[in-house]
């Protein structure tokens, strides 16, 4: 697998600023290009059964989404396994991660020295995707020429924009004759019975007219990218007028002990890496900049907290905290301030609880609503009235949404259209924020998914648990997460695999810099999956073989006598 996951890893997939979407695309087309040979060279050497490309496009509100994939087979039963090939972006250089090369590591992984792959993508989702590809691939030459693959249609596909916008849902809902009776998005963990709502709000600040004295935090910005990715970095530019140039130096030579001594919300708070460029200021210039550590997956800002660090985090808490001692007032400031007094260093809304903090029975407590505050923009071209904005990743428990569960209906809690309680809540807040006379904050919000709950006893969960347990013995785990995989809303799909951890900080670093895949993890997945196409060929089989009419009608012969 390695060498073909190489070639996969190599081809740049991910959507961001320094990217083209042409260039994207052209990347992924060369990934669908080497699934093509693969299915050639496969073919060249199966008697019967072929395995057969396909692929879906539409432009859809002026926005062309794309899937493409392989089947086998053609029976009425169609199973399907899916995963995605478009990854986040690789993240700010760092000594010794080189995202598009696939590297072998040794690491601790579940108290033992273990072989992962490292690689963008490695784990979310290529390497993943390339398992499943394998697994249909043994299946159909484990069937070639049986007839029991005359009971159903196997196939394998692959979303070419899952980080950004789903294709799949379009898909299905293109598609309804090919909506799978069975379908696994191999993506995430085994196996997942909820996947929390998701809400994506950017709060704003209005640009004043007055023009700044003294020592100001002049910008704060994190690298463009996804809001559902915590930063690799988070820069601020501190300036001083001409006046007040000494003033800056004070706070240039002082910034590192004061950053050191700072007393976050928390007094355990693990505070990111913070350089110090004292380079410009002769041009009365000053750069702070944080580095990330731990998991980058915008869902899990806690497993974040808790092994690393959100950078953004640290240095809008800390700059905000030296505004009437060290620096003057301005908007960037202000908001700064604001995520302080929201959220401070917390992730489940421990500072506003009555508005922020919800857990219920499937989002238990430790695992309700998240808050990840991911990116913050300075002067925006688009919005030349704006000065600043920061950008926050919610994934929400059952108490944010606008519709109760009922504790009996599978899928999407109210259905796709459903919304969060978030427009009334983040008015209260804003009410609330004590803010500066003169500086006027606002927000817009929208409601990306509504939390999707399935039902553990229900049929497409216990047909992947069943596989499950036939390789490990047990009954499949049953996650309720933040993440946000291509089975919301469609009860026919589960998402399950390749990992067999909740956690997405080291070793793994899911979204984040050095990602690795256990290999031992892939290995074990394509077990499960394997079984799993067996029991639907053999299912489809058995059922085919068992149908009988309801009465046989009597066979009348002619009395030739």
């Amino acid at each position: 697998m390695f060498d073909d996951l190489s070639k996969f890893v190599a081809a740049r997939t991910y959507r961001g600023a320094d990217q083209s979407e042409a260039e994207t695309v052209a990347n992924l087309q060369k990934i669908q290009e080497e699934v093509r040979l693969q299915v050639e060279q496969f073919n060249a050497e199966q008697k019967v059964h072929k395995l057969v490309p396909f692929e879906w496009k539409k432009t859809i509100n002026g926005q062309e989404y794309w899937l493409f994939g392989v089947r086998v087979g053609s029976g009425p039963r169609r199973v399907a396994l899916s995963s995605h090939l478009d990854t986040v972006p690789p993240g700010t250089p760092q000594p010794g991660w080189e995202p598009f090369k696939l590297v072998k590591e040794q690491r601790t992984y579940f108290g033992r020295e273990q072989e992962f792959y490292v690689g963008r993508g490695s784990i979310d989702d290529k390497g993943p995707a390339l398992i499943a590809f394998n697994v249909l691939k043994a299946v159909a030459r484990q069937y070639d020429g049986d007839s029991k693959l005359n009971g159903v249609t196997l196939e394998v596909l692959f979303d070419t924009s899952e980080e950004t916008d789903m294709a799949m849902p379009y898909y299905l809902e293109d598609k309804p004759e090919e909506n799978p009776d069975l379908g696994v998005i191999f993506d995430a963990m085994w196996c997942i019975r909820a996947e929390k709502g998701i809400e994506r709000p950017v709060f704003t600040i209005k640009r004043g007219t007055a023009a700044p004295t003294g020592v100001w935090i002049e910008s704060l910005n994190t690298p463009q990218g996804p809001a559902n990715q915590i930063p690799d970095l988070a820069t601020a530019v501190i300036r001083s007028d001409s006046n007040s140039s000494q003033a800056l130096e004070r706070f240039a030579q002082q910034v590192e002990a004061l950053y050191q001594g700072h007393g976050f919300d928390d007094p355990a708070y693990r505070r990111a890496t913070l350089t110090v460029d004292r380079s410009g200021l002769a041009d009365n210039r000053l750069v702070l900049t944080t580095k990330v550590s731990g998991a980058q997956h915008g869902s899990a800002p806690d497993e974040n907290r808790e092994e690393g660090t959100n950078p953004l985090i640290s240095l809008s808490n800390f700059l905000s905290a030296q505004v009437g001692t060290h620096l003057a007032r301005n908007e960037v400031s202000e908001l700064a301030r604001f995520i302080t007094w929201s959220w401070g260093t917390q992730v489940f809304g421990e500072h506003h609880p009555e508005l922020l903090q919800r857990n219920d029975d499937i989002f238990t407590a430790g695992n309700g609503t998240t808050y990840a505050v991911t990116r913050f923009y300075t002067d925006p071209a688009d919005a030349p009235d704006i000065a600043a904005r920061v950008l926050i990743d919610i994934r929400y428990a059952l108490g944010h949404h606008s519709v109760a569960w009922d504790k009996k209906t599978e899928g999407l809690v109210g259905g796709k259209a459903s919304k969060s309680v978030f427009q009334d809540t983040f008015a209260k807040l804003l009410q609330e924020f004590p803010a500066e006379t003169g500086y006027t904050l606002g927000f817009q919000t929208r409601t990306s998914y509504p939390p999707d709950v399935r039902l553990p006893e229900g049929n497409a969960f216990q047909r992947v648990s069943s596989a499950f347990e036939k390789v490990l013995g047990e009954q499949c785990p049953r996650w309720a997460i933040g993440g946000g995989t291509d089975a919301k809303g469609n009860t026919n799909l589960i998402a399950a695999g390749a990992l067999f951890t909740e956690k997405m900080g080291p070793p793994i670093n899911y979204h984040g810099i050095n990602e690795g895949a256990p290999v031992e993890d892939l290995r074990k997945s394509a077990d499960i999956l394997y079984n799993l196409f067996k029991d639907e060929v053999e299912g489809a089989a058995k059922a085919s073989s068992t149908v009988r009419p309801l009465f046989t009608p009597m066979r009348i012969t002619p009395d030739l006598h």
